[in-house]
């Protein structure tokens, strides 16, 4: 519950300083992070109702399908919506929703999470390595943190043990959080622009001596 609480002020503060940073430069994407984030938040009030309700999220529903599970495909579907925006492909917004419908209706009929398991590692890891990618190459603090966030959660999501998935989310959203307070740019991305600087005079002075 403590864990969970962190989890949920940190979210909070980052929702709060994307905002004021979309009130300041309008950029749309901000925008889109905040609606992810408020749905992830969503999910997290739902996880501390349940617990002090002494509710069980992993009561099936229908078939084999539990509301833990439905709460985790919408999600997906909002991170792989977020990802889709963000890379311009108009023309697979539909798909996510797709995909959580087949996931959902084979979890109906099957008792086997082994193709959420996959699908949130694909979803996980490519988003996060998208993101990582192109905010080293960019130098923005935001995307790297967001990036970070997709690879723990996904870590979490991957490796079945509540109390590592607990702390991988916690550690995800500490991740976003510094991400939004500009900690990247402050203290990591200075060294890679001075690896760069040392790369090109290396190169130079190679280049000059051949």
């Amino acid at each position: 519950m403590i864990i969970e609480g962190l989890y949920f002020i940190f979210g909070t503060l980052s929702i709060n300083i994307i905002l004021n940073a979309w009130k300041d430069n309008k950029n749309r994407i901000l925008i889109a992070i905040s609606i992810y984030m408020i749905a992830v938040l969503m999910k997290s009030i739902i996880d501390m109702l349940f617990y002090l309700l002494d509710l069980n999220l992993d009561v099936e529903i229908i078939g084999y399908v539990t509301i833990g599970q439905i709460i985790g495909n919408i999600l997906f579907v909002i991170q792989l919506e977020f990802m889709f925006f963000l890379k311009k492909l108009i023309k697979l917004y539909t798909l996510p929703f797709i995909i959580a419908f087949y996931l959902i209706t084979g979890r109906i009929l099957v008792n086997s999470p082994l193709p959420f398991i996959i699908y949130a590692m694909l979803v996980g890891y490519g988003s996060a390595y998208l993101l990582i990618k192109d905010g080293k190459r960019k130098l923005n603090g935001l995307a790297v943190g967001m990036g970070l966030f997709f690879l723990l959660w996904a870590l979490g999501q991957t490796i079945p043990v509540e109390v590592f998935f607990l702390f991988c989310r916690l550690f995800a959203m500490i991740m976003l959080f510094l991400g939004t307070k500009g900690f990247y740019e402050k203290y990591i991305f200075p060294d890679l622009e001075e690896e760069k600087k040392i790369m090109g005079v290396w190169i130079a002075k190679f280049v000059i001596k051949d």
